[in-house]
């Protein structure tokens, strides 16, 4: 059962105003900066003392939470309104069904190898999107990226599989275990949950997360011995959201190699890094770019590993989006002589893909609705 965190706390009339004014930001940082994170309910008992109710999966995101205190500028301002905190107790949902509506489930034992797995109202059977965060194939960026996209995802009836996985600069990232996590957080759809309709999975990923999503639908014809072979999903659909599909021209781009100075200033609309923590230990492997150091060489001494990393023609339609403002990924890179339809979106970024209010995401969706079972 989920965990709710009630806290109590006084503001002045007059500050009332200021207060919600910094809600919203507050509740947004908390989606973009927590794991785990849910919602949050605000309730007024009297003039001048408020109850919150913020909703996380379980102790695990509570606790960490509460460590990080108000490390976001948006957090910070919120509790700047506040006059005082009285208390922060933690409480458990009884009215939760037997599946709650958001879990996080491990697919292996590493602490990356989890997702959260969103179950819409009703007993299914549900069709399931599988979602791929982006982020150079980096512990600098996690799933939350796309929390947003889980949670208007769900709300049109579609479970979700919002999955982590092992990422350069933590130990196992790379070649063979960042491409054997996604193929094992693929399959664990098969048994996750006996709401979910295995027969309409799609795979929907963003950036390094596009390439990983349109690999794992060519995995029945890897070779037996290949990382990743012998699925038990077949996906019916994926969408590449600003992904790296041309993996040589990536690597010949050096494709993130700005990752190697940490001073230099991220990118206009990129997330908050996950975990800075992780910065040297990817600024050590950014130098020549991470495509390289994804798949432990480059194309001319590893060219059978971009032969099988690269997405290839699998049966599955693929929608190819990218935005012609996108200063990360270079069109060419994200383009696949395999897609089914490509999505131009007129003035969008890297992040703007990944923004459900941007226009290009309803055609997403529209998109989707269009594709069968298999």
């Amino acid at each position: 059962m989920s965990v709710i965190e009630l806290t109590t706390f006084t503001v002045r009339p007059e500050r009332t105003q200021a207060m919600l004014a910094t809600r919203p930001g507050m509740v947004e940082a908390f989606r973009r900066d927590r794991r785990g994170f849910v919602s949050a309910r605000l309730v007024r008992v009297s003039a001048d003392t408020w109850l919150d109710f913020v909703e996380w999966t379980d102790d695990t995101a509570w606790d960490a939470s509460r460590a990080k205190g108000a490390n976001q500028p948006e957090i910070a301002a919120f509790f700047a309104t506040l006059d005082t905190l009285v208390s922060s107790e933690r409480g458990v949902r009884y009215d939760d069904p037997a599946g709650a509506r958001v879990r996080t489930i491990a697919y292996g034992p590493s602490p990356s190898q989890v997702g959260e797995l969103y179950l819409p109202a009703g007993a299914g059977p549900f069709p399931v999107v599988v979602l791929a965060h982006g982020g150079f194939w980096t512990a600098l960026y996690d799933r939350r990226q796309l929390t947003r996209l889980a949670d208007d995802l769900v709300a049109r009836g579609y479970a979700v599989w919002n999955v982590e996985y092992r990422r350069l600069g933590e130990p196992g990232g790379g070649r063979p275990g960042t491409f054997t996590d996604f193929a094992a957080a693929v399959d664990a759809v098969a048994t996750l949950d006996p709401a979910l309709d295995v027969s309409r999975v799609v795979l929907v990923g963003h950036s390094a997360g596009g390439q990983l999503s349109a690999w794992a639908a060519g995995r029945s014809a890897l070779p037996v011995s290949a990382p990743g072979a012998g699925p038990k999903i077949t996906p019916v659909a994926v969408v590449s959201l600003a992904g790296v599909l041309d993996l040589r021209g990536a690597a010949d781009a050096r494709l993130g190699r700005e990752l190697a100075d940490p001073d230099l200033p991220a990118p206009a609309g990129a997330p908050v890094a996950a975990d800075p923590a992780y910065v040297p230990a990817v600024a050590a492997l950014a130098g020549d770019g991470l495509v390289p150091a994804l798949l432990g060489g480059t194309p001319a001494t590893v060219p059978d590993r971009y032969a099988l990393a690269t997405p290839v023609d699998t049966g599955a339609p693929l929608l190819v989006v990218h935005g012609d403002a996108d200063d990360i990924i270079p069109a060419a890179q994200a383009r696949s002589p395999y897609a089914d339809q490509t999505f131009n979106v007129a003035g969008a970024g890297h992040f703007e893909v990944i923004d459900p209010a941007n226009p290009s995401w309803a055609r997403v969706v529209t998109w989707l609705e269009t594709k069968p079972a298999r």
